[in-house]
């Protein structure tokens, strides 16, 4: 008898539970009282659209409309991943989850519609955060001109879905974040810097450059700010001479922001020196959410290039097969940020010279001096492939032809050129300008990337040692090559011919009429699939140590800018 009354009381109680919302203010106290777990309640479908989500829309079409965070586990678990959210460099509180702690604290007395609204809110701050963390909190477009990358798709409702069957929300949503080694690096240096203590250091001010050896009262201020960052032994007596431990300090830290470390104090130092510990966290920050835009997969094999760093790295199978040194576009003229597919090497390549360059570096020069195009090489071409007259040239008419450097070790793009196709029509290439690549900074092109050994790499990405051997392509681009061909043949005729007239010393040759020597413009195809991710960051961490370059473009700020406002 007992046990058949306890059924009906329970079966009484959660009717009542069901139809709570129908009852007038007079039972509420009563059926507001949760005397039982994981209790399912249905949603308005209204209150579902009035989100305007259509992840949230399919999310609880899966789970009949009805609430679904009835476990206290997993509405812990949500909490915790939205108070983490500091770790990748986003805010807790853009989830909302200050709230949610203080609503979570009053489950049990929660009434009915209430769970209802926390349910929605833990489910669309969960997908809101899954979507950031998966693709980035801003659109890279709205801090970009110069951009040409896929957004990352994600499937946010089928990482819920899992969460839930698996019963393991931390791992899917780790699993959803970039897995770069450079985003985790990141994380570190956000870790690290976090670790310091508040930067109380002045700012440094010196005029003129300070060499070792030298006494100046900014040392002091120097030797502070090294100490700070861990570069400099805090039991320096921080005298105002530029002593050898300084100097080896300074050497650390130039080599730790991408400087010449040549423990000269001058201009680039001191910005560096006086970035504050504030500054630093917005830079990692702002790079976080930049990797977030990333392709989350950049291949097997790639090229992968760092603008600010200068610097390329060829990648197979997670291993790094070359590095090379880079020269990028000026801020005038920005590298773009773009991922692609190399498709062909051009060996001896013409060079057709792009509107930008045209309009602000060659129509300027030729109306003051219309002998520019010789000196640049350059040969004005009409739209039936004839070559005109420099001289007849006019700005008038300029547009009506193209303008063109042949094949030389001394054409704009060198010997070699790597094309893949971009809405930039920009590319790798070698250049007339080898010393620029003894500068450390070397923001210094028109928008393409230039290579310090682009034979190499040309050999290194058709990797056929049998057709195109390192040699065999050196041989291909050196005109001295077809002069020595020329030479013998010309030493096989005249040995040929002094054999004849040995013979016949009446016979007599018409002159030979070799070729003039000339480099040729040679197409090859790659036929492995190679990626290329041109791509853009300024901090990491490498072995417990800060790394931080120069924002060449100023493209942290606004990041950052745009994530916090």
């Amino acid at each position: 008898m007992n046990k058949i009354y306890l059924i009906l009381l329970l079966t009484v109680f959660v009717g009542c539970k069901k139809n709570h919302s129908k009852n007038d203010g007079s039972d509420a106290a009563f059926l507001d009282i949760n005397l039982f777990q994981n209790q399912i309640i249905t949603i308005d479908s209204t209150l579902i659209n009035s989100y305007n989500s259509e992840d949230l829309k399919s999310f609880y079409k899966k789970y009949n409309n009805e609430t679904v965070w009835s476990s206290k586990d997993q509405r812990n678990s949500i909490i915790k991943a939205l108070l983490d959210s500091d770790k990748e460099g986003l805010q807790p509180k853009d989830y909302n989850v200050y709230a949610l702690q203080d609503i979570e604290k009053s489950y049990d007395n929660l009434s009915d519609s209430t769970l209802v609204k926390y349910d929605l809110l833990l489910t669309v701050n969960l997908q809101t955060y899954i979507s950031n963390l998966s693709k980035g909190r801003i659109k890279p477009t709205d801090v970009y001109r110069d951009w040409d990358l896929k957004l990352n798709d994600v499937d946010i409702n089928k990482i819920l879905f899992s969460a839930i069957e698996n019963n393991d929300l931390k791992s899917e949503i780790e699993k959803c974040k970039p897995q770069h080694i450079i985003y985790k690096k990141l994380k570190n240096a956000l870790q690290l810097l976090n670790e310091f203590p508040e930067d109380t250091t002045k700012m440094v001010e010196v005029k003129d450059k300070i060499i070792f050896g030298k006494k100046n009262k900014a040392i002091i201020s120097i030797k502070k700010k090294l100490i700070y960052w861990h570069d400099l032994n805090p039991k320096d007596t921080l005298t105002s001479i530029y002593d050898k431990e300084t100097q080896t300090a300074m050497k650390i830290f130039q080599k730790r922001h991408g400087l010449s470390p040549d423990a000269v104090i001058g201009k680039a130092t001191i910005e560096a020196l006086n970035y504050s510990k504030s500054q630093r966290i917005e830079q990692v920050i702002a790079n976080l959410e930049r990797w977030r835009w990333f392709a989350h997969d950049f291949g097997k094999h790639y090229l992968l290039i760092n603008i600010p760093d200068y610097k390329l790295v060829a990648i197979k199978d997670n291993d790094t097969m070359q590095i090379q040194r880079i020269v990028v576009g000026k801020d005038s003229r920005k590298t773009p940020i773009l991922e692609s597919k190399i498709t062909n090497i051009n060996l001896n390549p013409n060079w057709t010279v792009p509107p930008t360059i045209l309009r602000e570096d060659i129509y300027p020069e030729a109306i003051k001096d219309k002998g520019v195009f010789r000196k640049k090489g350059l040969q004005i071409i009409d739209k039936n492939n004839n070559e005109v007259n420099p001289y007849t040239w006019t700005l008038a008419t300029a547009g009506k032809y193209k303008y063109v450097q042949k094949p030389s070790r001394n054409n704009s793009l060198g010997s070699m050129k790597i094309n893949f196709p971009n809405k930039y029509s920009v590319y790798l290439h070698d250049t007339n300008h080898r010393n620029y690549f003894d500068f450390t900074k070397r923001s210094l092109s028109s928008g393409c990337v230039r290579l310090e050994k682009p034979l190499i790499m040309a050999a290194y990405l058709l990797n056929d040692t049998t057709k195109w051997s390192i040699q065999k392509i050196r041989d291909t681009t050196d005109i001295a090559h077809y002069k020595k061909l020329i030479k013998e043949k010309e030493n096989k005729i005249a040995i040929r011919n002094a054999k004849l007239l040995a013979k016949n010393p009446l016979l007599e040759f018409a002159p030979a009429r070799l070729p003039s020597p000339e480099l040729k413009t040679i197409v090859i195809k790659i036929k492995e699939e190679i990626l290329i991710h041109q791509l853009y960051w300024t901090a990491w961490e490498n072995e417990g140590k800060l790394q931080f370059r120069e924002d060449i473009y100023c493209a942290d700020h606004d990041v950052f800018a745009k994530l916090r406002y």
